[in-house]
């Protein structure tokens, strides 16, 4: 008997043929793809997702039907995870979903399966291992260049709860856990075609195995030994009572006419309009009373016509010089204009002698209900030197785009002012997006959130501060460090992205070119 053949357990485990179980492992994959992206995040799902689907890739006899039902199966996970998508519209999310989102999604995530199936059989082993997770980095690094899918499906955000492992993205980016994990699939999947017997593919294994325990201890030692230490300043959030908004765009505001509106439907909205602003500057001043010295507001918030929009920040500019303090107020301003695009998304930083720093408007407004009525910015994020280190600002859904968010930390900003406006139910992904940049690019996070969890953390992604919307009366106080740190992904920015891309299309051609391995037969 070859040293090499399995006996025993892993022998009974090669002998159940593949083919009697192909369609369980499918099943299996399938019921755990919901539970790896956007709500309900399980971060293990996402380990074992991949491997089960993998798995039903390789062992069905037909690529055709392999490839097809993976497809059915990624895109109707990803309408199931995309349910319910706020107060005005489960059933318009439903059907965005349905017709654009999934599909799509389910479409480029098969590709990864494809090209392990179609590539796999003209490669050794080792090599083969290799095929999956650089094919899995390619599409999930190209869907961040789309304004419509961006970042938001990754499964690499479920991973939110072990923080030694994230702070690999402050070298490599997101795309170091999403190779991981597609390493993970296809170095399992090894083990299983030799019966989980480690001695024919121990040159796939270790290699995978000491990869991931030096990520974890290198994130180990980043939380341990490189801490902020740094001097802190007091931080608040502050958020807009949920009634209040929604006195402000009830009727007789209309947003599907108000680009058009008259002097007289003007008047009549401006003192619900304003109430927003009274009480988002009423609740600044218990914050600045309570010690805060830096002030962050929610997207969304102030809801100001174009003609009250100065007046609005004298009044926020005079509340930062009598208290010395640092604010970020964010404004909803609705313009005249001859088409539907009236509406700018502001973020303004305002200075302790009450001077305007910055004015940002949102980069990408969501697709395609925001966008619809929204004025989208140049896509420059500012930064503003204070005495409590380098200060930016972005809006919500920009965070989702990792490119535009490095350009936070390729200027060193030290604090980044982040105010959101969650869509329900997804208010927790959104949270662990923002954490994610923080940690990619070094800089500590003022979250100030409707519909969702306010946040203040470090730039290792610590939790430093946590409201949920409606409590502590919009008002959330934590201390926050003063300086960020320089991370090699803010100066390298997608070049571990760039490699796995290089990989992939060298191995598509290498499998091709090269004469073919003896491959053991997949039992």
């Amino acid at each position: 008997m070859s040293q090499s053949e399995p006996t025993g357990f892993s022998k009974s485990l090669r002998d159940v043929r593949a083919g009697r179980l192909t369609w369980l492992w499918l099943l299996v994959g399938f019921v755990l793809l919901p539970f790896t992206i956007v709500q309900t995040m399980i971060p293990l799902a996402a380990w074992l997702a991949p491997i089960f689907l993998l798995r039903f890739a390789r062992t069905a006899r037909r690529a055709s039907v392999a490839l097809t039902m993976i497809f059915l199966a990624e895109a109707i996970g990803n309408w199931i995870a995309l349910r319910g998508g706020g107060d005005v519209g489960n059933i318009y999310m439903a059907v965005f979903g349905l017709i654009l989102f999934s599909p799509f999604r389910g479409l480029v995530s098969t590709l990864p399966y494809a090209a392990d199936r179609l590539l796999g059989s003209r490669l050794d082993e080792k090599t083969r291992a290799l095929v999956f997770p650089l094919a899995y980095v390619t599409v999930d690094w190209l869907m961040t260049l789309l304004p419509v899918v961006n970042s938001t499906a990754s499964f690499v955000y479920s991973q939110y709860d072990s923080l030694a492992l994230m702070q690999i993205v402050s070298i490599t980016g997101m795309w170091g856990i999403t190779f991981l994990i597609g390493w993970g699939a296809s170095t399992v999947n090894a083990l299983w075609e030799r019966g989980f017997d480690c001695r024919p593919v121990r040159g796939v294994v270790i290699p995978f195995v000491a990869v991931l325990i030096a990520v974890v201890l290198f994130g180990s030692i980043r939380l341990n030994f490189a801490a902020p230490s740094s001097p802190t300043v007091m931080a608040a959030t502050v958020t807009i009572d949920h009634a209040v908004y929604q006195r402000a765009i009830s009727p007789p505001f209309n947003w599907a006419t108000f680009y058009r509106s008259t002097d007289d439907e003007r008047g009549a909205v401006r003192p619900q309009l304003k109430a927003t602003v009274d009480q988002m500057l009423e609740r600044s001043e218990s914050a600045l009373r309570a010690g805060a010295k830096i002030v962050g507001w929610q997207e969304a918030s102030a809801q100001v016509l174009e003609e009250d929009r100065q007046q609005t920040l004298d009044r926020a500019s005079d509340l930062a010089r009598r208290y010395d303090a640092y604010m970020q107020v964010e404004v909803s301003v609705f313009t005249r204009a001859s088409t539907h695009h009236y509406y700018r998304n502001q973020s303004i930083l305002i200075d302790n002698t009450g001077q305007i720093l910055a004015t940002y408007e949102k980069t990408y407004p969501v697709i395609p209900g925001e966008a619809y009525v929204s004025i989208p910015g140049p896509g420059k994020l500012p930064v503003a030197n204070t005495p409590y280190g380098r200060m930016g600002t972005a809006i919500c859904n920009d965070f989702h785009f990792p490119a535009l968010a490095r350009q936070a930390g390729r200027n060193d900003v030290d604090i980044m002012m982040a105010p959101y406006n969650d869509s329900i139910p997804f208010g927790q992904q959104d949270a662990v997006v923002a954490i994610f940049r923080a940690i990619e690019n070094g800089y500590s996070m003022v979250k100030a959130t409707g519909n969702g969890p306010s946040m203040i953390t470090d730039y290792q992604g610590r939790i430093l501060g946590r409201q949920n919307y409606g409590d502590g009366g919009g008002v959330m106080l934590a201390t926050v460090p003063t300086h960020g740190v320089v991370t090699i992904y803010s100066r390298i920015g997608d070049l571990f992205a760039y490699f796995c891309v290089a990989g992939s299309i060298f191995l598509a051609i290498w499998a091709f070119v090269r004469k073919h391995p003896e491959v053991a037969p997949i039992q």
